[in-house]
């Protein structure tokens, strides 16, 4: 019995060492089954992550953008509406020049017509040029 026994003991760890050689491989393929759905679930959400990341300093890098082509057009428009006023006033101020110009050229017109009179009265006076009535 001494023989069979220790055969059936060695038959018995044979066994046990098959099955948990068995079982070993069974939890190896789990566990990589699970752990490498779970690796490419967290390596999705990490993509996802750095994908919304870029996404949200490229939408910042945008705005700031945008604020300073705000900050720019707004430039433009105050000196535009400085040249504007600067043309406004301008312009009021020719209108009265020309307007001062042409009571000047009027004067000057009456001056010049009081002159040639005059000196048409000289000459008559004198007998000299053309009679008043024979003008040319």
């Amino acid at each position: 019995m001494k023989d069979e026994t220790r055969r059936k003991i060695d038959k018995a760890v044979k066994i046990s060492l098959i099955i948990a050689g068995l079982l070993l491989i069974c939890n190896d393929i789990y566990w990589r089954w699970h752990g490498g759905s779970g690796t490419q679930a967290d390596n999705n959400v990490n993509r996802t992550m750095e994908s919304i990341q870029r996404a949200n300093k490229s939408a910042g890098s945008e705005v700031e953008s945008g604020r300073r082509e705000i900050e720019t057009a707004e430039e433009h428009v105050n000196r535009t509406a400085d040249a504007i006023k600067r043309s406004e006033e301008a312009a009021r101020f020719n209108a009265r020049s020309t307007d001062e110009l042409q009571a000047l050229i009027s004067e000057c017109k009456g001056i010049v017509e009081a002159q040639r009179e005059l000196i048409r009265e000289v000459e008559a006076a004198n007998g000299i040029g053309a009679p008043k009535g024979k003008e040319g």
